[in-house]
């Protein structure tokens, strides 16, 4: 059973156990894991809460704590109460390993902030993590079968704002391009679905407007895109644009750069480059527009061939490895399991031997090297630890370099990582925390310098 609930900022804590993160040790460590996803977004983020206040049709998602009832724990909306914290106590950051700079910056931003402005939050209270991570699986998993959110696409941005720049123009071709139904089809769902991006690229650019004689106009809120060159000459132009994004040939990696754009449009047929003749005096709206006759499409060069991608591999290991190892039964029957297992099946068992692989091999390496395992007649400390001492004293005896060592410490020792030992902790842990294929065989290659070190070159 939920209840709403009114509390203040100093009533909240944030989840200690976040999916993002992992488990952290601290409300501190936890602020700070939260800042460095990304810092400029959370700037961002405190900006709009100073200015605009709370979504006032979000609530933030908290359970009580176990040792103090008024005090909750936030399960959804961390990184806002992480802002909020900042905003209304920026000496929270004295207790982070923020650079001062950073703590500069965002005790600068906090400044002005009136808490009073969004006090009291309104909260849902769960009973428990089990009740609220059913919501909250919904909230961050995608479409989930049309259970979750579903992200708008460009275009359906575009008509919320009233903005018509591409909408009239894609309409515009729809209508007097000839296309079959089937044709049209295919072509909207390029330039009307992901890909719309594309062409808005294109038609908001200095060189595609100047190209097209086109400009756009506001009225009542709407802005409406003006043709002003003659419509059929217009149109040609805008259909070898429709069919080479269609195709392909257009993507948004050619049209980074402004120069990339004004090429693209230098590079069209003769026939379809701007003159005087096919300029008019009197712009009119492209949806006022509607042309009669057969439309002539100048032919197109045959598209350069594309080189394939290598495939990338379906396991979270490779069959053959730099490393010896017939000297650890344990290992060899790890990396076998490593090498067969299906990683876009199985990500969750990856996930497992993964962190079984590297804990081996940082037990292995610091029983080689007589490595204190603990302080003397106290607890084993735990791996990440026991794996940065691992990293030191490689860096210590120059037996790896560097450069080598830094893919395993910013991906298996970094917490916030992807695929970091609490990130695989949190695999078999947390049941709405799921690992990316990518992300593991990433750990694979950066785990295989410590597994070359331990076990030696094969």
């Amino acid at each position: 059973m939920t209840e709403y609930l009114e509390l203040t900022i100093d009533q909240l804590l944030l989840d200690q156990e976040n999916p993002r993160l992992g488990s952290t040790a601290s409300q501190s460590e936890a602020l700070e894991g939260l800042i460095r996803l990304n810092s400029g977004y959370f700037r961002n983020l405190m900006e709009s809460i100073k200015i605009e206040g709370l979504d006032p049709g979000d609530n933030l998602y908290v359970i009580r704590t176990e040792d103090e009832p008024d005090e909750y724990v936030v399960l959804e909306g961390n990184r806002r109460l992480s802002a909020l914290k900042v905003l209304s106590n920026p000496d929270v950051l004295a207790g982070t390993e923020l650079a001062d700079s950073e703590t500069k910056t965002l005790a600068r931003t906090a400044a002005g902030f009136d808490r009073t402005e969004v006090e009291p939050i309104r909260c849902v209270r769960f009973n428990d993590r089990d009740e609220a991570n059913e919501w909250i699986y919904r909230r961050h998993t995608g479409v989930a079968g049309g259970e979750g959110r579903i992200t708008w696409k460009p275009l359906d941005i575009q008509r919320f704002s009233n903005d018509y720049t591409t909408l009239d123009v894609i309409e515009f071709v729809g209508r007097n391009a000839g296309y079959s139904k089937e044709e049209w089809e295919n072509a909207y769902a390029a330039v009307g679905g992901g890909k719309s991006t594309n062409l808005t690229r294109l038609l908001e650019s200095a060189a595609g407007r100047q190209h097209l004689g086109m400009s756009v106009v506001t009225e009542a809120g709407r802005r409406t895109p003006m043709l002003g060159s003659e419509p059929k000459w217009a149109l040609a132009v805008l259909r070898r644009i429709v069919d080479d994004i269609l195709s392909g040939d257009v993507n948004s990696r050619q049209l980074n750069r402004a120069p990339d754009i004004e090429k693209y449009f230098a590079e069209l047929p003769s026939e379809l480059q701007p003159s005087e003749e096919f300029a008019t005096e009197n712009p009119k709206a492209f949806r006022d527009i509607s042309l009669t006759g057969s439309l002539q499409i100048p032919p197109r060069k045959p598209p350069a061939k594309k080189k394939t991608a290598p495939r990338k591999r379906r396991t979270l290991a490779p069959k053959t490895h730099p490393f010896e190892m017939k000297n650890s039964t344990k290992l060899g029957m790890l990396v076998g399991e490593a090498s067969s297992l299906n990683i876009e099946r199985f990500p969750l068992s990856a996930a497992f031997v993964l962190r079984a692989v590297v804990e081996l091999a940082v037990n292995d390496y610091m029983k080689a090297n007589h490595l204190p395992l603990g302080p003397s007649g106290g607890p084993e400390i735990d791996l990440t630890k026991k794996a940065a001492l691992v990293v030191k004293d490689l860096r210590s005896k120059n037996t790896v370099s560097s450069a080598d060592l830094r893919p395993f410490q910013s991906r298996i020792l970094t917490r916030t990582s992807a695929c970091s030992i609490q990130s695989l902790n949190g695999f078999i842990h947390n049941r709405y925390h799921l690992p990316s294929a990518d992300d593991l065989r990433a750990g694979w290659e950066a785990s295989l310098p410590l597994l070359i070190a331990t076990y030696g070159d094969a």
